[in-house]
């Protein structure tokens, strides 16, 4: 099924109610790119996974275990990058889809949220491109074999114009909320089958309101409200504060502006070269060794940053070798960071990061 509706039309609470409703009653997986869900999760007695936290082999071999046990999981793909968040939900779409003929009568309800995020309608840029394939691959795989393998897709999106109309194309049933987009409107009205002038009423619809259509629901578009849930909906719009009274003085404090500022290199200028040269600089520096550990170490925690104090505290070095260390690779471009200061912080530069993202689904195991 799809759940579709502008921003505020109450997808994510529709979602939901729905689990709130069903989880007695089919083991039920939450796919969370928001981290919207963790209440609901306790409340069905999820188990919850932190995607930042496990490679993605052990997602495609944790939806698969789950799927064996009847475990209800709660996915949740917060702390990651856009690339990121598609391939390891991908990884776990592919263990789902992959589980052995035995475990099909395990019957399955996955909830995903913000389902444009995982299989975007076109990448952003031509280094996405491949990533994008990667997601609407397996997110289309999921909806069009699910049904013989127990698995039942329930994905919410904001918009039809973002969400790869390869995986719109398998879904049978939909939920369709306010939209105000011309093309959007336009995709709806095909999908209900409403004239020109019926589509109009999508635009006045009100937050909980959806037409609902589908061999599951209803053979003929039908205007439905959806209840209150029980579990509190973390992703409801803030109230409104106003900003602090602050005076110029005291906002550039609070700032610390001066700490913040890009960092330039303080020591050997040879650093500054490229190619062998550079490398040949930091060889022979004395602090490559620790520079090296701080690497490795970022590299267990990419794409997230940390602090040079656990940094230290990690490597059980000084907190100045740290910086001396982060001073050479912000010199080399191999680390993204501040100048020296108390919550000085640190991460793989992008371009490392990037490198670390080529993890392909095929025969994981």
């Amino acid at each position: 099924m799809l759940v579709q509706g502008g921003s505020g039309a109450g997808k994510s609470q529709t979602m939901r109610r729905i689990v709130e409703e069903a989880f007695d009653y089919v083991q039920t997986m939450i796919v969370d790119p928001e981290g919207e869900f963790g209440n609901l999760a306790a409340h069905i007695g999820a188990t919850t996974i932190k995607a930042a936290e496990i490679a993605a082999d052990g997602l495609t071999a944790a939806a698969t275990r789950a799927r064996h046990h009847r475990i209800a999981l709660h996915l949740d793909l917060t702390d990651l990058d856009p690339e990121q968040r598609i391939i390891k939900a991908s990884a776990f779409f592919a263990g789902l889809v992959g589980a052995p003929r035995e475990d099909w009568k395990h019957t399955v309800l996955v909830a995903i949220d913000e389902g444009h995020l995982l299989a975007p309608h076109q990448a952003g840029s031509a280094q996405d491109a491949e990533t994008r394939r990667l997601g609407v691959a397996t997110l289309t795989d999921l909806c069009a074999r699910g049904r013989k393998r127990g698995i039942a897709p329930i994905i919410a999106t904001q918009r039809l114009a973002k969400l790869s109309s390869s995986v719109v194309s398998e879904l049978q049933n939909f939920l369709i909320g306010i939209n105000v987009f011309d093309r959007d409107i336009l995709r709806a009205a095909d999908i209900l089958g409403f004239s020109r002038s019926e589509a109009e009423k999508l635009r006045t619809l009100r937050a909980g309101e959806f037409y609902a259509f589908g061999p599951a629901l209803t053979r003929t578009p039908l205007l439905a409200k959806i209840d209150q849930t029980i579990t509190e909906h973390l992703g409801a719009t803030p109230d409104l504060h106003g900003a602090a009274d602050l005076d110029h003085a005291e906002a550039q404090k609070l700032l610390d502006l001066e700490h913040l500022r890009e960092t330039s290199n303080q020591r050997d200028d040879s650093l500054k070269t490229r190619g062998s040269r550079a490398l040949d600089a930091f060889l022979l520096d004395p602090i490559a060794p620790t520079a090296t550990a701080i690497c490795l170490a970022l590299k267990g925690i990419s794409p997230n940053a940390t602090t040079a104090s656990e940094l230290a505290k990690h490597l059980c070095i000084t907190r100045e070798a740290v910086d001396q260390a982060l001073d050479v690779l912000s010199a080399l471009s191999a680390v993204d960071t501040m100048p020296r200061a108390d919550d000085r912080m640190a991460r793989l530069h992008t371009r490392l990061r990037a490198r670390l993202s080529d993890v392909h689904v095929v025969g994981l195991s």
